[in-house]
Protein backbone atom coordinates (compact mmCIF):
# COMPACT_ATOMS: atom_id res chain seq x y z
CA UNK A 1 0.00 0.00 0.00
CA UNK A 2 1.00 3.35 -0.45
CA UNK A 3 1.43 5.05 2.88
CA UNK A 4 4.22 1.90 3.59
CA UNK A 5 6.46 3.84 1.13
CA UNK A 6 6.45 6.83 1.87
CA UNK A 7 9.25 7.77 4.59
CA UNK A 8 11.29 9.78 2.37
CA UNK A 9 8.18 12.02 1.82
CA UNK A 10 7.44 12.11 5.61
CA UNK A 11 10.96 12.61 6.33
CA UNK A 12 10.33 16.06 3.39
CA UNK A 13 7.40 16.73 5.26
CA UNK A 14 8.68 17.69 8.55
CA UNK A 15 11.04 20.38 7.01
CA UNK A 16 8.23 21.21 4.79
CA UNK A 17 5.27 21.60 7.61
CA UNK A 18 7.12 23.62 10.33
CA UNK A 19 7.08 26.98 8.86
CA UNK A 20 3.06 26.38 9.33
CA UNK A 21 3.31 26.30 12.81
CA UNK A 22 3.92 28.64 15.60
CA UNK A 23 7.53 29.05 16.69
CA UNK A 24 7.32 27.94 19.62
CA UNK A 25 9.18 24.65 21.82
CA UNK A 26 8.43 21.45 20.33
CA UNK A 27 5.99 20.81 23.92
CA UNK A 28 4.13 24.40 23.58
CA UNK A 29 0.48 24.70 23.77
CA UNK A 30 -1.53 24.18 21.26
CA UNK A 31 -5.38 23.47 22.80
CA UNK A 32 -6.27 23.69 26.29
CA UNK A 33 -9.13 20.79 26.90
CA UNK A 34 -11.00 21.76 30.48
CA UNK A 35 -7.83 20.65 32.29
CA UNK A 36 -5.99 18.97 29.56
CA UNK A 37 -3.51 20.20 27.38
CA UNK A 38 -2.97 19.81 23.64
CA UNK A 39 0.59 20.10 22.89
CA UNK A 40 2.21 21.69 19.79
CA UNK A 41 3.94 18.36 19.72
CA UNK A 42 0.45 16.46 19.44
CA UNK A 43 -1.13 18.37 17.00
CA UNK A 44 2.16 18.27 14.41
CA UNK A 45 2.23 14.45 14.82
CA UNK A 46 -0.96 14.00 13.84
CA UNK A 47 -0.48 16.87 10.81
CA UNK A 48 2.29 14.52 9.85
CA UNK A 49 0.63 11.10 10.41
CA UNK A 50 -2.22 12.37 8.23
CA UNK A 51 0.09 12.96 5.58
CA UNK A 52 2.30 10.30 5.63
CA UNK A 53 -0.85 7.60 5.88
CA UNK A 54 -3.41 9.58 3.44
CA UNK A 55 -0.60 11.09 0.40
CA UNK A 56 -2.45 14.61 1.22
CA UNK A 57 0.06 17.52 -0.77
CA UNK A 58 2.67 19.80 1.24
CA UNK A 59 1.25 22.79 0.07
CA UNK A 60 -0.13 25.57 2.21
CA UNK A 61 -3.85 25.05 2.14
CA UNK A 62 -3.47 21.26 2.36
CA UNK A 63 -1.55 21.81 5.75
CA UNK A 64 -4.13 24.26 6.89
CA UNK A 65 -7.11 22.29 6.50
CA UNK A 66 -5.12 19.15 7.63
CA UNK A 67 -4.29 21.14 11.19
CA UNK A 68 -7.98 22.51 11.58
CA UNK A 69 -9.39 18.66 10.96
CA UNK A 70 -6.31 17.32 13.33
CA UNK A 71 -6.75 19.79 16.14
CA UNK A 72 -10.49 19.37 16.31
CA UNK A 73 -9.97 15.19 16.25
CA UNK A 74 -7.58 15.89 19.19
CA UNK A 75 -9.75 18.15 21.24
CA UNK A 76 -12.73 15.50 20.53
CA UNK A 77 -10.39 12.82 22.02
CA UNK A 78 -9.25 14.65 25.12
CA UNK A 79 -13.31 14.90 25.44
CA UNK A 80 -13.78 11.51 25.47
CA UNK A 81 -11.06 10.41 27.17
CA UNK A 82 -12.19 12.54 29.94
CA UNK A 83 -15.59 10.71 30.25
CA UNK A 84 -13.98 7.45 30.32
CA UNK A 85 -11.93 8.71 33.83
CA UNK A 86 -15.25 9.67 34.68
CA UNK A 87 -16.71 6.07 34.58
CA UNK A 88 -13.47 4.68 35.05
CA UNK A 89 -13.25 2.93 31.87
CA UNK A 90 -9.57 1.70 31.13
CA UNK A 91 -8.63 0.27 27.58
CA UNK A 92 -5.87 -2.23 27.72
CA UNK A 93 -2.71 -2.27 25.04
CA UNK A 94 -3.63 -5.74 23.51
CA UNK A 95 -7.70 -3.94 22.75
CA UNK A 96 -5.87 -0.91 20.95
CA UNK A 97 -3.72 -3.04 19.27
CA UNK A 98 -6.08 -5.46 17.92
CA UNK A 99 -8.40 -2.11 16.57
CA UNK A 100 -4.97 -0.68 14.69
CA UNK A 101 -4.34 -4.16 13.20
CA UNK A 102 -7.73 -4.53 12.18
CA UNK A 103 -8.08 -0.84 10.91
CA UNK A 104 -4.70 -1.86 8.73
CA UNK A 105 -5.68 -4.82 7.30
CA UNK A 106 -8.34 -3.44 5.21
CA UNK A 107 -5.61 -1.84 3.48
CA UNK A 108 -3.46 -5.56 3.58
CA UNK A 109 -1.16 -3.60 5.75
CA UNK A 110 1.54 -4.99 8.05
CA UNK A 111 1.57 -3.32 11.53
CA UNK A 112 5.29 -3.46 11.91
CA UNK A 113 5.94 -2.40 8.58
CA UNK A 114 3.80 0.78 9.22
CA UNK A 115 5.34 1.35 12.06
CA UNK A 116 9.21 0.97 11.12
CA UNK A 117 7.90 3.77 7.91
CA UNK A 118 7.22 5.73 9.87
CA UNK A 119 9.81 5.79 12.73
CA UNK A 120 11.87 6.75 10.34
CA UNK A 121 10.19 9.39 9.04
CA UNK A 122 10.01 10.87 12.77
CA UNK A 123 6.44 10.14 13.26
CA UNK A 124 5.11 7.99 16.09
CA UNK A 125 2.41 5.16 15.17
CA UNK A 126 1.46 6.26 18.87
CA UNK A 127 -0.82 9.18 17.31
CA UNK A 128 -2.94 6.10 15.92
CA UNK A 129 -3.18 4.11 19.37
CA UNK A 130 -3.81 7.25 21.09
CA UNK A 131 -7.00 8.21 18.82
CA UNK A 132 -8.32 4.40 18.25
CA UNK A 133 -8.28 3.78 22.24
CA UNK A 134 -10.20 7.39 22.42
CA UNK A 135 -12.83 5.82 19.87
CA UNK A 136 -12.56 2.08 21.96
CA UNK A 137 -13.10 3.76 25.17
CA UNK A 138 -16.37 6.53 23.75
CA UNK A 139 -17.94 3.61 22.29
CA UNK A 140 -18.14 1.78 25.65
CA UNK A 141 -19.50 4.97 27.54
CA UNK A 142 -21.93 5.13 24.63
CA UNK A 143 -23.09 1.92 25.10
CA UNK A 144 -23.05 2.21 28.85
CA UNK A 145 -25.22 5.34 28.82
CA UNK A 146 -27.52 4.94 25.65
CA UNK A 147 -27.54 1.00 24.98
CA UNK A 148 -30.16 0.00 27.79
CA UNK A 149 -32.81 3.01 26.99
CA UNK A 150 -32.98 2.17 23.04
CA UNK A 151 -35.37 0.42 21.94
CA UNK A 152 -36.84 -0.76 18.44
CA UNK A 153 -39.88 -1.55 18.36
CA UNK A 154 -41.78 -3.85 16.38
CA UNK A 155 -43.31 -1.15 13.91
CA UNK A 156 -39.98 0.09 13.31
CA UNK A 157 -38.73 -3.36 12.27
CA UNK A 158 -41.55 -3.67 9.96
CA UNK A 159 -41.82 -0.52 8.39
CA UNK A 160 -37.92 -1.56 7.67
CA UNK A 161 -38.67 -4.80 6.43
CA UNK A 162 -41.58 -4.03 4.13
CA UNK A 163 -38.98 -1.25 2.53
CA UNK A 164 -36.14 -4.39 2.29
CA UNK A 165 -39.00 -6.66 0.76
CA UNK A 166 -40.11 -3.84 -1.63
CA UNK A 167 -36.60 -3.85 -2.95
CA UNK A 168 -35.29 -7.13 -2.17
CA UNK A 169 -35.07 -7.61 -6.52
CA UNK A 170 -32.97 -4.10 -6.68
CA UNK A 171 -29.14 -4.63 -7.06
CA UNK A 172 -27.07 -4.70 -3.60
CA UNK A 173 -24.20 -2.32 -2.68
CA UNK A 174 -21.04 -2.40 -0.86
CA UNK A 175 -20.43 1.29 0.13
CA UNK A 176 -17.89 2.98 1.72
CA UNK A 177 -18.18 7.22 2.84
CA UNK A 178 -16.63 10.00 4.11
CA UNK A 179 -19.19 12.65 5.16
CA UNK A 180 -17.03 16.21 5.72
CA UNK A 181 -20.10 18.13 7.88
CA UNK A 182 -19.65 21.92 6.88
CA UNK A 183 -19.01 23.39 10.46
CA UNK A 184 -17.63 27.00 10.85
CA UNK A 185 -14.62 26.27 11.75
CA UNK A 186 -13.82 24.84 8.21
CA UNK A 187 -15.34 27.35 6.43
CA UNK A 188 -18.72 26.07 6.11
CA UNK A 189 -19.97 24.51 3.03
CA UNK A 190 -17.62 25.58 1.03
CA UNK A 191 -14.60 24.48 3.21
CA UNK A 192 -16.86 20.98 2.96
CA UNK A 193 -16.52 20.82 -0.64
CA UNK A 194 -12.96 21.63 -0.96
CA UNK A 195 -12.25 18.87 1.95
CA UNK A 196 -14.19 16.84 -0.25
CA UNK A 197 -12.04 17.42 -3.10
CA UNK A 198 -8.64 16.87 -1.66
CA UNK A 199 -10.03 13.42 -0.07
CA UNK A 200 -11.11 12.52 -3.88
CA UNK A 201 -8.14 13.69 -5.23
CA UNK A 202 -5.66 11.46 -2.76
CA UNK A 203 -8.00 8.26 -3.06
CA UNK A 204 -6.84 8.15 -6.95
CA UNK A 205 -3.43 8.90 -5.93
CA UNK A 206 -3.69 5.78 -4.21
CA UNK A 207 -4.71 6.74 -0.43
CA UNK A 208 -6.82 4.24 1.10
CA UNK A 209 -10.40 4.83 1.88
CA UNK A 210 -10.18 3.54 5.17
CA UNK A 211 -7.60 5.28 6.84
CA UNK A 212 -9.25 8.77 5.35
CA UNK A 213 -12.51 8.13 6.35
CA UNK A 214 -10.81 7.09 10.41
CA UNK A 215 -9.08 10.53 10.45
CA UNK A 216 -11.38 12.97 8.46
CA UNK A 217 -15.27 11.60 8.60
CA UNK A 218 -17.63 13.06 10.65
CA UNK A 219 -20.25 9.91 9.90
CA UNK A 220 -20.43 7.22 12.70
CA UNK A 221 -19.02 4.57 9.96
CA UNK A 222 -15.41 6.34 10.66
CA UNK A 223 -14.88 4.17 13.07
CA UNK A 224 -15.00 1.78 10.40
CA UNK A 225 -13.01 2.87 8.19
CA UNK A 226 -16.09 4.18 6.75
CA UNK A 227 -17.82 1.00 5.41
CA UNK A 228 -21.52 1.40 5.88
CA UNK A 229 -21.58 -2.86 4.76
CA UNK A 230 -24.30 -3.68 2.52
CA UNK A 231 -27.40 -1.44 1.34
CA UNK A 232 -30.20 -1.93 -1.07
CA UNK A 233 -31.11 0.78 -4.09
CA UNK A 234 -33.89 2.99 -2.06
CA UNK A 235 -32.52 2.90 1.27
CA UNK A 236 -29.82 5.64 1.27
CA UNK A 237 -31.10 9.41 1.43
CA UNK A 238 -31.75 9.96 -2.21
CA UNK A 239 -28.91 12.30 -3.48
CA UNK A 240 -26.42 9.19 -2.17
CA UNK A 241 -28.58 6.80 -3.82
CA UNK A 242 -28.89 8.64 -7.34
CA UNK A 243 -24.61 8.72 -7.20
CA UNK A 244 -24.32 5.11 -6.64
CA UNK A 245 -26.33 3.61 -9.20
CA UNK A 246 -24.16 5.62 -11.83
CA UNK A 247 -21.10 4.27 -10.24
CA UNK A 248 -18.71 1.67 -11.38
CA UNK A 249 -17.39 -1.03 -8.72
CA UNK A 250 -14.47 0.36 -7.57
CA UNK A 251 -14.92 4.12 -7.92
CA UNK A 252 -15.32 6.78 -6.00
CA UNK A 253 -18.46 9.70 -6.57
CA UNK A 254 -17.81 13.55 -7.38
CA UNK A 255 -18.70 15.49 -3.76
CA UNK A 256 -22.21 14.75 -3.01
CA UNK A 257 -24.05 17.91 -1.32
CA UNK A 258 -26.23 17.08 1.40
CA UNK A 259 -28.01 19.27 4.05
CA UNK A 260 -25.05 19.84 6.51
CA UNK A 261 -22.12 18.72 4.24
CA UNK A 262 -20.89 16.92 1.61
CA UNK A 263 -20.28 13.06 1.28
CA UNK A 264 -17.83 11.07 -0.36
CA UNK A 265 -18.72 7.44 -1.67
CA UNK A 266 -16.64 4.42 -2.72
CA UNK A 267 -18.52 1.80 -4.73
CA UNK A 268 -16.67 -1.33 -3.38
CA UNK A 269 -19.07 -4.28 -4.66
CA UNK A 270 -21.96 -4.80 -6.38
CA UNK A 271 -24.53 -7.72 -6.40
CA UNK A 272 -28.16 -8.60 -7.52
CA UNK A 273 -30.35 -10.96 -5.35
CA UNK A 274 -32.28 -13.05 -6.64
CA UNK A 275 -35.34 -12.23 -4.31
CA UNK A 276 -39.34 -13.74 -4.93
CA UNK A 277 -41.91 -12.30 -3.10
CA UNK A 278 -44.58 -15.02 -1.70
CA UNK A 279 -48.10 -13.63 -0.77
CA UNK A 280 -51.33 -15.36 0.66
CA UNK A 281 -54.51 -14.00 -0.49
CA UNK A 282 -57.88 -13.76 -0.97
CA UNK A 283 -60.55 -11.82 -3.26
CA UNK A 284 -63.21 -9.89 -2.53
CA UNK A 285 -65.73 -9.23 -5.63
CA UNK A 286 -68.94 -6.89 -5.82
CA UNK A 287 -71.33 -7.47 -8.60
CA UNK A 288 -73.04 -4.96 -10.39
CA UNK A 289 -71.83 -1.63 -12.55
CA UNK A 290 -68.20 -1.63 -12.04
CA UNK A 291 -67.68 2.19 -10.72
CA UNK A 292 -70.64 1.46 -8.56
CA UNK A 293 -68.80 -2.04 -7.30
CA UNK A 294 -65.29 -0.06 -6.74
CA UNK A 295 -66.58 2.68 -4.73
CA UNK A 296 -68.46 0.34 -2.64
CA UNK A 297 -65.47 -1.94 -1.93
CA UNK A 298 -63.47 1.07 -0.83
CA UNK A 299 -66.37 1.91 1.61
CA UNK A 300 -66.17 -1.58 3.28
CA UNK A 301 -62.69 -1.42 4.02
CA UNK A 302 -63.20 -0.08 7.65
CA UNK A 303 -65.49 -2.76 8.38
CA UNK A 304 -63.64 -5.62 7.09
CA UNK A 305 -60.82 -6.77 10.51
CA UNK A 306 -58.52 -9.29 8.45
CA UNK A 307 -58.46 -12.75 6.94
CA UNK A 308 -59.36 -14.79 9.82
CA UNK A 309 -62.48 -12.73 9.73
CA UNK A 310 -62.83 -11.96 6.26
CA UNK A 311 -65.75 -14.83 5.42
CA UNK A 312 -67.57 -13.58 8.39
CA UNK A 313 -67.38 -10.16 8.06
CA UNK A 314 -68.97 -10.33 4.11
CA UNK A 315 -71.66 -12.77 5.31
CA UNK A 316 -74.52 -10.13 5.89
CA UNK A 317 -73.22 -8.01 3.01
CA UNK A 318 -75.29 -7.95 -0.42
CA UNK A 319 -73.57 -9.40 -3.79
CA UNK A 320 -70.38 -9.62 -2.36
CA UNK A 321 -68.40 -13.16 -2.71
CA UNK A 322 -64.90 -14.09 -0.84
CA UNK A 323 -62.37 -16.52 -2.76
CA UNK A 324 -59.44 -17.70 -0.61
CA UNK A 325 -56.59 -17.67 -3.75
CA UNK A 326 -53.95 -19.40 -1.63
CA UNK A 327 -50.23 -18.81 -1.80
CA UNK A 328 -49.17 -17.28 -4.75
CA UNK A 329 -45.38 -15.91 -6.14
CA UNK A 330 -45.47 -12.45 -7.08
CA UNK A 331 -43.47 -13.83 -10.25
CA UNK A 332 -46.24 -15.88 -11.15
CA UNK A 333 -48.26 -12.70 -11.42
CA UNK A 334 -48.76 -9.98 -13.84
CA UNK A 335 -46.95 -6.98 -12.90
CA UNK A 336 -50.28 -4.58 -12.67
CA UNK A 337 -51.52 -7.16 -10.22
CA UNK A 338 -48.01 -6.63 -8.34
CA UNK A 339 -47.57 -3.26 -8.19
CA UNK A 340 -50.97 -3.11 -6.37
CA UNK A 341 -50.22 -5.84 -3.91
CA UNK A 342 -46.57 -4.12 -2.81
CA UNK A 343 -48.97 -0.84 -2.25
CA UNK A 344 -51.06 -2.94 0.35
CA UNK A 345 -50.37 -3.81 3.62
CA UNK A 346 -50.70 -6.80 5.30
CA UNK A 347 -54.26 -7.40 6.40
CA UNK A 348 -55.76 -4.88 4.39
CA UNK A 349 -57.72 -4.72 1.31
CA UNK A 350 -56.19 -3.49 -1.91
CA UNK A 351 -57.39 -0.57 -4.20
CA UNK A 352 -60.23 -1.95 -6.38
CA UNK A 353 -60.01 -3.27 -10.48
CA UNK A 354 -62.66 -3.43 -13.04
CA UNK A 355 -64.15 -6.54 -13.96
CA UNK A 356 -67.03 -7.02 -16.86
CA UNK A 357 -69.45 -7.52 -14.05
CA UNK A 358 -68.33 -5.63 -11.10
CA UNK A 359 -64.81 -5.07 -9.44
CA UNK A 360 -62.29 -6.89 -7.48
CA UNK A 361 -60.29 -5.60 -5.00
CA UNK A 362 -57.51 -7.84 -3.05
CA UNK A 363 -56.60 -8.51 0.66
CA UNK A 364 -52.92 -9.68 1.37
CA UNK A 365 -53.60 -12.27 4.15
CA UNK A 366 -49.49 -12.54 3.88
CA UNK A 367 -46.21 -11.32 2.73
CA UNK A 368 -43.23 -13.22 3.10
CA UNK A 369 -40.25 -12.27 1.03
CA UNK A 370 -37.47 -15.09 0.10
CA UNK A 371 -34.52 -15.73 -1.61
CA UNK A 372 -31.07 -14.23 -1.33
CA UNK A 373 -29.72 -11.25 0.77
CA UNK A 374 -32.92 -11.01 2.66
CA UNK A 375 -32.36 -9.82 6.58
CA UNK A 376 -33.63 -11.25 9.62
CA UNK A 377 -35.89 -9.51 12.13
CA UNK A 378 -33.30 -9.59 14.15
CA UNK A 379 -30.89 -8.27 12.17
CA UNK A 380 -32.96 -5.37 10.92
CA UNK A 381 -33.44 -4.63 15.00
CA UNK A 382 -29.55 -4.87 15.58
CA UNK A 383 -29.02 -2.34 12.23
CA UNK A 384 -32.11 0.12 13.28
CA UNK A 385 -30.18 -0.17 16.61
CA UNK A 386 -26.68 0.84 14.80
CA UNK A 387 -28.28 3.92 13.57
CA UNK A 388 -29.89 5.23 16.92
CA UNK A 389 -26.64 4.38 18.84
CA UNK A 390 -24.45 6.86 15.84
CA UNK A 391 -26.89 9.53 16.46
CA UNK A 392 -27.04 8.85 20.60
CA UNK A 393 -22.98 9.47 19.76
CA UNK A 394 -23.51 12.26 17.54
CA UNK A 395 -25.53 14.36 20.24
CA UNK A 396 -23.81 13.32 23.51
CA UNK A 397 -19.97 14.65 21.96
CA UNK A 398 -21.56 17.74 20.34
CA UNK A 399 -23.11 18.27 23.66
CA UNK A 400 -19.72 17.71 25.36
CA UNK A 401 -17.98 19.96 23.11
CA UNK A 402 -20.85 22.77 23.87
CA UNK A 403 -20.33 22.32 27.42
CA UNK A 404 -16.59 22.62 27.19
CA UNK A 405 -13.82 25.09 28.44
CA UNK A 406 -11.86 25.51 25.10
CA UNK A 407 -8.97 27.75 24.23
CA UNK A 408 -7.27 27.77 21.06
CA UNK A 409 -3.56 29.21 21.19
Amino acid sequence: MRFLKMTAIATALLATAAPTYAQNAPHGIAAVVNSDIVTIHDLRQRVLFMMATTGAEADEASIKRLQTQALRNLVDEHLQMQEAAKYDQSISDEEVNTSVARLLSRNGADPNELVTSLAGAGVSIETLRDQIRSEIAWQRIVNGLYGSRIRISDAQIDETLNQVTANASKPNYHVAEIYIEATPDIGGMDGALEGAKAMISQIKGGAPFPLLAQQFSSAASSAKGGDVGWVREGELRPEIDTAIRQMEVGSVSNPIQVPGGIYVVALVEKKISQADTLYKLKQVTVEGEPEAAKARLISIRGDLTGCDTLESDVESMDNILTVDMGELKSSDLNEAIVTILEKTDVGELSDPVDRPDGATSIMVCKRETTGSDIPTRDQIEDRLLDQQMAQASKRALRDLRREATLVVR
